[in-house]
């Protein structure tokens, strides 16, 4: 079994996407480049894009312009599975187009004897959108528990959003559907 959690290749790993994020706010094309493995296999998977390879994610990075502002990290985790391999989890506040929002980004990196350390494989995805009445499921949960007259630590305040916000985008294309008002939707249980 490989040595987990290495001190060593934590703090290697941890140092190496600290500059990854500096070059991310900064929109820095030839940085990001340098951060992943230069080969057809690696491969990214962004809020919008599948890139397949180098060459696409150079070209995505080349033409496309960071949308975020006030970029803050959540939580990291940074998991070294023996000497050379490593992969790092981590969740972000920021802003998109002014809007508040909640992502996460898991990137795999792995130690290359000529190359050192690079991603190469990562996930990004945004936060789902808020709740069309009010301004934030922040919001929404305070106004909800105060109705209720429910206690809502501030600990877990945004872990309900969070839950609240992925419920209505998991119900939203069942509630989407058009049933006619005659419809059973199942049979009704009598003892």
């Amino acid at each position: 079994m490989p040595r987990i959690n290495s001190p060593d290749v934590v703090s290697q790993v941890t140092q190496l996407h600290d500059a990854y994020e500096k070059a991310l706010v900064a929109n820095d094309v030839a940085a990001l480049g340098a951060f992943f493995w230069d080969s057809p296999d690696v491969v990214r998977f962004g809020v919008n894009e599948q890139l397949y390879g180098a060459e696409a994610l150079a070209e995505y990075r080349r033409t496309s312009a960071v949308v975020f502002t006030e970029r803050r990290m959540v939580r990291r985790s940074v998991l070294a599975l023996g000497e050379d391999v490593a992969s790092v989890t981590s969740e972000y506040e920021q802003k998109v187009f002014g809007q508040p929002r909640h992502n996460r980004q898991s990137q795999v990196w792995v130690r290359f004897p000529e190359a050192g350390w690079k991603v190469v494989s990562a996930h990004v995805s945004n936060a789902l959108v808020g709740p069309p009445q009010t301004a934030s499921w922040e919001g929404y949960a305070d106004q909800v528990a105060a109705a209720l007259r429910l206690p809502l630590a501030a600990a877990h305040r945004t872990g309900v959003a969070q839950n609240l916000q992925r419920a209505a985008a998991i119900a939203a294309p069942l509630l989407a559907v058009d049933l006619p008002s005659t419809s059973e939707i199942a049979p009704v249980f009598v003892p």
